[in-house]
């Protein structure tokens, strides 16, 4: 009878340890491929460390840089810097991706990543060729494509020599729309600024133009701090002796991190929240070593008998604690190959779709050694003290008498518990709060109009026929109004202008528009004029500055001469400030621009005014008008959706960690439910002498259960008030990096205990329910 029981409580411990580590496991496994994209970004390929962007002061304070340089300007640093082993441009947004075909086929082509760059960045970034005459890249319209590029577009056959020309006409672009492969390159990690399937010659382009600052300045040196000496010398000249005009050569991975360069359209990484995601990784593993230890420490009255019967027969106390660790170890290594098949499911599941890595345990040799090392290490450090404790007593007394619980053993316990929770609470505060931060910036108002209005894309080509379409368009009772810019007025990227005036450097971001957008979405004039029709026949552009142009560059005002694109633009009036940018960056100079009658910026990007009702009718309106207009873009090329959709497609980075963490919360409280599971059970086993006396002496069911209920409703309410105020803390910190921030209200503190302890007495109850209703003469006899 003692060897079942033995069995069953062995049992019933080992498949909870299994389950909480292997839970652990996975999670700690499956976030540290994100934290690990993070840490090796621009950090993966040889020579990484090598490579440098060049950038500059953008205002006298040094608070920000700019990245983006014109090509004479490029040019002239390349005299300045003789010493550099290299210097190259290149034009890069982390999302340009764009269906590309073979030059004349009907196929509707396959999506690949493009930048745009010159001869010279190949002497940058440590390129390997495996086909085809990079010497042939020198020359305009020409392009060279990464062996994935290649396999996706031509498959097995040489890409070399062929032409290759994007599919949609609805492509923004100022650059050759085809061109000629001149060569195939290895892949680039994914994590990296050289992460492009094809890349094309920028050849001429704006090589003269003083005017187009669109273009990043990549360096290669092994003499970072010389090149930077020289870099110092030269500011101090060109500025006439301004300290505090300068350059300074960034470290890509650097550049990842960095958030005071603006504009900038390279990945950003948050390093806070790749510290954030590497701590909730460990909490959750030290949550299930907890459960580990106090597992094996709960099971020690079952075990201690058997363990000390082979100490009397010869066994060393060496040999059993080096036994049990064997068993530890193989437990959590069995917990490990099962989180690895975890992860492998999550791959094909909407988890992968959080993270930034492949989940693929192939992609990961690096994550699944982390995971073993953490399982080794988890195995040793939670399994050594209960394998000790359990070999501590003197065997003649355990033999002779009964092993029950102690009340230091009892206490010990209680804190693990309390540490578990302390974690639970922490995460789901900050996951209740994260939730909220990216609702609030969801829906902050911006300063503009955002209901009913829907936003597409126009060819270049069929930009300048905007009053035909807009005719079209309003033929629909459903539609109000009609309008365009540049760019999406949520995005955020707009076109950088740097200028100067009397030497002294000013630095706006443009969003060209039509002489109805301020109307169209509301926006308030504060002074001057609005945009006019006449505005439009003008050959010198027209702009309308926000407020903080103005605070930010006293010299100029209502009436003044700017160079846009000639110079002779004027400015005609003045808008309060709005949110022109996500809210992760604070409001700037601005202008909207009117182009007049020689634009050499097309207004691609459109937006309708509807009236609700049936939505679905409006947008296959919409859709079809666009394409009767413009019969090059197919329809299935033409992507329609509401510009709130655009506002929250900004905010994807926060609303992804907040439901990583969410999820981290859950999982952690769910092994913490498992501990307590386990711990209840045990607890329940010891303690039925107890409880059946209470019983024959009248306790009730009921009050049996709130016995027990009230050990670890005290152990929560504890954990509670010592956590309510480091999560407090926690979120400020976090939070403090956004211009804007959601106020932090009580209600996520009452949620997250109400939460906690619902589950808390729900598994309790449960689980001790059917210790209260045994018979407790039948538990009197067995003891």
């Amino acid at each position: 009878m003692r060897r079942i029981r033995f069995n069953r409580h062995t049992i019933f411990s080992t498949v909870l340890n299994v389950t909480g580590l292997t839970l652990a496991l996975s999670v700690f496994m499956i976030l540290m491929v994100q934290v690990m994209y993070d840490w090796r970004y621009d950090r993966c390929y040889p020579g990484y460390e090598n490579v440098y962007r060049l950038e500059y002061t953008a205002h006298e304070d040094m608070s920000a840089y700019s990245v983006n340089w014109s090509r004479p300007m490029i040019t002239m640093m390349k005299d300045v810097l003789p010493q550099a082993e290299a210097i190259g441009t290149y034009v890069y947004d982390k999302g340009a991706a764009a269906a590309m075909r073979e030059a004349g086929s009907d196929k509707s082509g396959v999506s690949l990543r493009f930048a745009d760059c010159d001869y010279g960045l190949l002497k940058v970034f440590p390129f390997e060729f495996t086909e085809g005459d990079t010497a042939l890249f020198r020359a305009p319209r020409m392009a060279l494509i990464s062996e994935r590029g290649a396999a996706k577009l031509f498959g097995k056959e040489s890409p070399v020599g062929k032409e290759v020309e994007f599919s949609s006409s609805t492509i923004v672009r100022y650059l050759p729309t085809r061109f000629t492969i001149a060569g195939v390159y290895r892949d680039f990690p994914e994590n990296s600024s050289m992460d492009r399937e094809i890349l094309v010659n920028l050849g001429n382009t704006s090589l003269n133009n003083t005017g187009e600052w669109a273009y990043y300045c990549y360096v290669r040196t092994s003499d970072r701090d010389g090149l930077q000496s020289v870099l110092d010398t030269y500011a101090y000249g060109m500025s006439g002796g301004n300290e505090k005009a300068g350059f300074r050569l960034t470290p890509l991975h650097d550049a990842y991190y960095n958030h005071n360069t603006q504009p900038d359209n390279i990945a950003k990484g948050n390093r806070s929240t790749t510290i954030t995601l590497f701590s909730v990784a460990l909490l959750i593993l030290i949550i299930a070593a907890i459960n580990f230890v106090n597992f094996s420490m709960a099971s020690v009255p079952f075990r201690i008998k058997g363990l000390n019967t082979r100490r009397v027969v010869g066994a060393t106390r060496g040999s059993l604690i080096w036994s049990q660790l064997g068993a530890t170890l193989a437990l959590v290594l069995t917990a490990f190959v099962l989180s690895a098949g975890a992860m492998s499911i999550a791959a094909t599941t909407g988890i992968a779709s959080y993270i930034s890595g492949s989940l693929r345990v192939q992609d990961n040799p690096a994550v699944l050694l982390i995971g073993l090392g953490a399982a080794t290490v988890t195995a040793l450090t939670a399994g050594i003290f209960p394998a000790r404790y359990s070999t501590s007593f003197n065997p003649a007394m355990v033999l002779k008498g009964s092993f029950s619980l102690s009340a230091r053993g009892r206490n010990l316990r209680s804190v693990l518990v309390g540490v578990q929770y302390l974690i639970s609470f922490v995460l789901i505060i900050c996951a209740l709060f994260i939730t909220l931060q990216v609702r609030y910036m969801k829906g902050f108002d911006m300063g503009y109009e955002r209901e009913h209005i829907v936003e597409f894309s126009i060819s270049n080509d069929y930009s300048f026929c905007r009053e035909t379409l807009r005719e079209m368009l309003l033929e629909n009772p459903a539609v109000t109004d009609v309008t365009f810019s540049g760019y999406s007025i949520a995005s955020e990227t707009k076109m950088p202008w740097g200028r100067s005036y009397n030497d002294e450097p000013v630095e706006v971001e443009c969003l060209p528009v039509e002489s109805n957008f301020i109307s169209f979405f509301g926006l308030e004039l504060t002074g001057g004029r609005d945009f006019l029709p006449s505005d439009d026949l003008s050959p010198d552009g027209t702009m309308i500055v926000n407020q903080t142009f103005l605070d930010r560059y006293p010299f100029y005002r209502i009436g003044s001469r700017f160079t846009g694109h000639t110079d002779n633009s004027t400015i005609i009036g003045t808008i309060r400030d709005f949110n022109f940018k996500p809210l992760q960056h604070s409001i700037g100079p601005f202008c909207l621009y009117n182009f007049g009658s020689t634009p050499w910026w097309q207004l691609s990007t459109g937006y309708v005014k509807i009236i609700p009702g049936d939505i679905q009718a409006t947008f296959d309106f919409i859709r079809k008008t666009l394409h009767e207009a413009d019969p090059s873009i197919s329809p299935e090329d033409i992507d329609i959706h509401f510009l709130d959709d655009t506002v929250g497609s900004l905010y994807a980075k926060e609303d992804r960690l907040g439901r990583v963490i969410t999820t981290a919360s859950w999982i952690s409280l769910l092994i913490s439910v498992i501990g307590i599971l386990g711990l209840v059970y045990f607890e329940t086993q010891f303690r039925r002498k107890e409880i059946a006396v209470r019983r024959v002496h009248g306790a009730s069911v009921a009050e049996i259960l709130t016995m027990i209920n009230r050990y670890y409703m005290t152990i929560t309410l504890i954990c509670f008030i010592l956590t309510a105020p480091v999560s407090f803390i926690i979120i400020r910190k976090w939070v403090s990096s956004f211009p804007y921030r959601s106020p932090v209200p009580v209600w996520i503190f009452i949620a997250a205990l109400a939460l906690t302890a619902a589950v808390t007495a729900v598994t309790v109850t449960l689980c001790s329910r059917r210790a209260a209703l045994r018979n407790p003469v039948e538990s009197i006899s067995n003891e």
